[in-house]
């Protein structure tokens, strides 16, 4: 079943008339993808084994992730019936409001029962990013890559060596000035492949509103809610619009928007796939770690670019190591409270969590029809076959205990990334656990004036954040557009709220 956008669902969803389709009990299951070649093949595969397992049919239902937000809510809001969804705490898809408002089941006891493989696999501190009131609404979506972040920059290993840029230099810095040291490699690089881009930009996407962790601080409530602390002082709630940090951060976006290191176009444009998947990009966010120079053997590509030798990258860490209190609310799948199927839909998910021949299937296809392995063992997507769109992160578990859920290159590389991912893990149970984590922020209080406050924030911050228009002049305004909106109402009503709930831990 696939679906661009809000548009209709191809006529092949409903499944052949003369299929046993009806015998088995269907699972519509909305997620954020771009149309994949070859789709129907997978899944028909894929339901096969669904089908002898747990006597169920996956419709896995792809919407444009421009939409997925908005089209979803207005499914959750309007009674429609679906039974899993991907949710999360970012991106307008609410989950935490969701949760709080009875639009996902309660899976506290029934996750024991019937996923417990699933349950028993992830760390407490994810549950806790899930739970509203101590009860868990969705099911963390844990990674091989792991939950602890450690945050920093990607660079084209082609580019570093042709302009000598110290890309080395970076570890470690605050955020603030890694860009001042990355400015100068933007230039150099530009003026060499002006077909490139400097860094990523976008309107759904800001490197300050939507990425606390660089800057050193937290988020109290919705990401993008005005209300954050700062790690080295976590007591205090703060305005993060109004750190020097934001400001220095529009300044240097202004710079390279003025000097062309940024597209023009940043505070419109949703999608930025296309850039990554041409490897556009000269340098990048990035979350992996170990880095680089903790592990100099990786083989590293840009973001979603295959490891052809065409786009290498080079990684450095930046931030502290932190599990964030939305790790667990960063990837997760939620089921419709209203479900008939809310014990099926489990099942589904532990089969998906647990079976890695229908995983790997779902998400990278068929070998040697999809994927292949040249003679050196390295793993490449066959061009124009199912293709997944490196959206595995969002219908369930890549971790495993074994690391066999990942298709890994079949040479020293693949090896590598084994021995990495299970630093990774170890890391997730020692990492800082954020300050806020378990802690849930009730907005109804102050619904008016974070409404009023997020209309601000959505009209501005992606023009701030892409350097398309002066901060001299519209940070400022912005700010005080923000007063007058009640930012200092929400500020101290999490305030108080987070204070109750740290004196009742």
């Amino acid at each position: 079943m696939l679906l661009t956008g809000c548009g209709q669902k191809d006529a092949s969803s409903k499944g052949d008339p003369a299929s046993d389709d009806d015998k088995l009990t269907q699972l519509n299951f909305y997620m954020m993808n771009s149309p994949v070649n070859d789709f129907d093949r997978v899944m028909k595969k894929a339901n096969e084994i669904i089908a002898k397992e747990i006597n169920a049919k996956l419709n896995l239902i792809l919407v444009d992730s421009s939409t997925y937000a908005e089209k979803m809510n207005l499914m959750i809001n309007s009674g429609d019936d679906w039974d899993l969804a991907f949710t999360a705490s970012w991106g307008g898809i609410n989950f935490f409001e969701n949760a709080t408002k009875g639009a996902y089941a309660d899976l506290t006891d029934l996750l024991p029962k019937y996923a417990p493989e699933t349950y028993s696999r992830i760390p407490e501190s994810q549950w806790e990013g899930v739970k509203v009131k101590d009860r868990i609404y969705a099911i963390v979506n844990y990674q091989q890559w792991g939950s602890a972040k450690r945050n920093g920059f990607s660079f084209r290993k082609d580019l570093v060596e042709e302009t000598g840029f110290d890309w080395k230099a970076i570890k470690d810095k605050p955020t603030v000035e890694a860009l001042e040291m990355i400015g100068p490699f933007l230039g150099k690089a530009l003026e060499k492949h002006p077909e490139m881009i400097g860094f990523e930009t976008s309107s759904v996407h800001s490197f300050f509103a939507n990425e606390p962790l660089y800057w050193n601080m937290e988020a109290v409530g919705d990401v993008t809610t005005p209300g954050w602390i700062n790690l080295d002082d976590p007591e205090k709630v703060i305005n993060q619009f109004e750190t020097e940090d934001f400001k220095k951060f529009t300044e240097i976006m202004r710079d390279w928007y003025v000097k062309g290191y940024v597209r023009k176009d940043g505070a419109t444009v949703k999608d930025t796939s296309p850039d990554r998947k041409a490897g556009k990009f000269v340098a990048e966010k990035t979350y992996g770690f170990p880095d680089s120079i903790d592990v100099p053997e990786q083989n590293l590509t840009m973001s979603m670019t295959q490891k052809d030798g065409k786009t290498p990258a080079v990684s450095v860490s930046t931030t502290r190591t932190m599990v964030p209190a939305g790790a667990g609310s960063n990837a997760a799948i939620a089921i419709n409270s209203e479900s008939k199927n809310i014990e099926k839909s489990l099942e589904l998910i532990e089969l998906l969590n647990t079976n890695d021949d229908l995983y790997k299937l779902i998400t990278f296809g068929e070998e040697s029809v999809d994927y292949t392995f040249d003679e050196n063992g390295t793993l490449s997507q066959i061009e124009g076959k199912y293709n997944f769109n490196w959206n595995e992160w969002q219908i369930g578990q890549s971790y495993s205990p074994t690391f066999n859920r990942a298709i890994y290159d079949k040479n020293q590389n693949g090896e590598i990334q084994k021995e990495v991912q299970k630093f990774v893990y170890e890391t997730d149970k020692t990492a800082e656990i954020s300050p806020v984590t378990g802690f849930v922020f009730d907005p109804s209080p102050v619904k008016t004036q974070v409404a009023n406050c997020s209309a601000v924030t959505t009209e501005i911050i992606p023009a701030l954040s892409s350097g398309s228009i002066d901060p001299a002049k519209a940070l400022p305004e912005f700010l005080k557009r923000l007063k007058a909106a009640g930012v200092d109402d929400i500020i101290t009503e999490k305030q108080a709220q987070y204070d109750a709930w740290k004196a009742n831990k």
